[in-house]
């Protein structure tokens, strides 16, 4: 008998125990997500599709798309070089600038293309780009391989080069490829 009643008992207080926990609760204090123009406090913002900048973002590049360049032409003008160790073809038109710079006066022969006054030497140019098609103001790109053969006939000189992919410095995406020549008189 005592174990009848000791188990009704035990049950009876479960069932008061349950009856207690599932009583409805008052939720106006508590904490729901809203926006920032009915919050009070900092108004975090809940919209996730609208993201809440809190700091910078480092970029490597500013370039937006590839690019092809055709260098000579009619639009392209040439700046003396005489005794000048680089050659430069400016396009009126668009404002780019094609620069091909040696470690020295040039001289005829094949030149082996790095992308760094750095790393200029015999038998090495550069060929950098500035204000490139597509690509916005002042973006300046530079040869990352290739060759440019420089022929000299009197008192002209010119450097001719054939699909070589330019970059920015810290950026490997897009990329200009440049076609043509650079000389001057």
């Amino acid at each position: 008998m005592k174990k009848l009643i000791f188990s009704a008992l035990s049950v009876a207080a479960i069932a008061c125990v349950v009856l207690l926990s599932c009583k409805s609760k008052n939720d106006s204090n508590a904490i729901t997500p809203t926006y920032k123009d009915q919050a009070t406090g900092t108004g975090a913002n809940p919209n996730t599709t609208q993201v809440t900048t809190t700091g910078t973002v480092a970029t490597t590049g500013s370039a937006n798309q590839n690019s092809s360049l055709n260098v000579g032409g009619g639009s392209w003008t040439s700046v003396g070089c005489s005794g000048q160790s680089c050659l430069t073809g400016n396009n009126t038109s668009s404002g780019t600038n094609v620069t091909i710079c040696f470690s020295g006066v040039p001289t005829a022969g094949t030149y082996t293309l790095v992308n760094s006054n750095a790393l200029l030497g015999p038998g090495k140019a550069v060929l950098s780009i500035t204000n490139p098609p597509s690509q916005p103001i002042n973006t300046t790109w530079y040869s990352t391989g290739g060759t440019v053969v420089v022929t000299i006939s009197g008192t002209s000189i010119t450097g001719s080069f054939s699909n070589i992919s330019c970059v920015q410095q810290s950026a490997n995406f897009p990329v200009v490829t440049a076609t043509g020549q650079v000389g001057c008189l």
